[in-house]
């Protein structure tokens, strides 16, 4: 099998000048600013840090107290690790709360103020947010959580999702505000494209044809097709994709392979949308519960996207946080038993409120032949090779052994030879 590769293992000196410049950039933020940027919003004095910064992987956070007791979080955008900006982020991720706080009862964070600016100053970007006491869920308790706290997470999680299901637009990408309200007018940006861009892998020149002047893209087909040929692109471009030389074939075998697969997926019928919203990144550090395990916020919005219906996910890590184990197919039937209770919890909330289950169906039929992991591979292209590997392999042409792949991988290697 071939290595790790793509995105995910960016090259040192484009993770260590990524890093350089982030942390240069932190160090640019004299913390006094922040203190005064709050006050301008709130005319109460004193203020002051009533906990230390907490850098993510994409924002600085600054924790600020009132003197009635009142907390703020100055959220700042770490430019040097976003490919298009903090602008183009900010721009996103405030739409997107909007939708959310005006079209569903999701807790969300209250937004405060925000500033979306080109600016070189560090503070030319913001969101100030409410502070939600609460704590991060830990993944590392995941799989002992006691049975009435399993159930409070899941029915929390439920009624997201199902929330986030019924908010249906007509375009894939990304919000903006603009004269005419929220709409879809922006490229998607994922955290995998963000990532090949640093990398100067350009995504965003392959994603151009697909999209009309408008910025929309109305098309699950055209879609998937485009992030196929990111996924090409990544490999061919790519730094450290391969360690070895016989890896080379194997690791485009596979990715042939995923793109069998992945074509014989795609549901034609659901090409010409409603899309959906994602969240982007809803995994356990961006959920904050109660002592109950009852979610009482979801932060960052920033990657949240219309996405064609096959690509609306539930969690991925109910059962493990390495979607690359769940490519083993007992791996994924293990997960199932999670995620049935969660289903279960997802079809109950449906009746009850909409006296139908449009999302508990669509799963029920989506989670087939490890179809969770198809779009989650295509929105993470190395995640691709994985899954070929442990599940399309095994699916196909189970009792080969590594002398049949090896056999397939030549033939392949041949073929194309041929077709050169």
């Amino acid at each position: 099998m071939s290595a790790p590769h793509g995105p995910q293992q960016l090259k040192d000196q484009i993770v260590s000048q990524v890093h350089l410049e982030r942390d240069q950039f932190i160090a640019s933020i004299p913390e006094h600013q922040v203190l005064t940027l709050a006050l301008s919003y709130r005319n109460e004095a004193p203020c002051h840090f009533f906990d230390k910064p907490k850098r993510g992987s994409y924002n600085i956070c600054y924790f600020v107290q009132f003197c009635d007791g009142v907390k703020w979080v100055v959220r700042v955008p770490l430019a040097p690790c976003l490919a298009f900006g903090g602008r183009r982020k900010l721009e996103s991720e405030v739409a997107a709360m909007q939708v959310i706080a005006s079209r569903t009862t999701i807790p969300i964070p209250r937004l405060i103020a925000y500033a979306v600016s080109d600016g070189r100053e560090p503070l030319s970007s913001f969101l100030i947010l409410e502070f939600v006491d609460g704590r991060r869920l830990d993944p590392s308790k995941l799989k002992n959580l006691p049975e009435e706290q399993q159930t409070n997470l899941y029915s929390s999680l439920a009624d997201i999702y199902i929330q986030l299901r019924r908010l249906e637009f007509h375009s894939i990408g990304c919000l903006e505000s603009g004269p005419d309200g929220i709409q879809v007018n922006k490229k998607t940006i994922s955290q995998d494209i963000n990532m090949q861009e640093l990398e100067g892998l350009q995504p965003s020149s392959i994603q151009a044809p697909y999209y009309k002047p408008d910025g929309r893209l109305a098309s699950a087909n055209q879609y998937m097709a485009m992030l196929l040929a990111i996924s090409d692109n990544a490999f061919a471009q790519g730094r450290g994709h391969v360690s070895e030389e016989d890896q080379g074939g194997d690791a485009l075998y596979h990715l042939h392979l995923f793109r069998q697969y992945a074509q014989q997926w795609v549901d034609p019928l659901l090409n010409h949308g409603p899309f959906v919203m994602v969240h982007g990144d809803l995994e356990p550090f961006n959920l904050i519960v109660n002592d109950d395990m009852k979610i009482i916020s979801i932060l960052d919005w920033e990657w949240s996207r219309m996405v064609p219906r096959q690509f609306f996910l539930p969690p991925l890590w109910l059962r493990y946080c390495d979607t690359t184990k769940l490519a083993y197919d007992f791996v994924y039937q293990d997960y199932l038993k999670r995620f049935h209770h969660l289903l279960d919890l997802v079809r109950t909330q449906e009746l009850e409120r909409f006296g139908q289950a449009l999302l508990a169906n669509k799963w029920t039929v989506a989670e087939k032949d490890s179809g969770f992991l198809v779009a989650n591979a295509l929105e993470n292209w190395t995640d691709m090779d994985w899954f070929a590997h442990r599940y399309i392999n095994w699916k196909w042409y189970h009792g080969q052994g590594k002398e049949g792949l090896d056999a397939r991988v030549k033939a392949f290697m041949q073929d194309r030879l041929v077709e050169v």
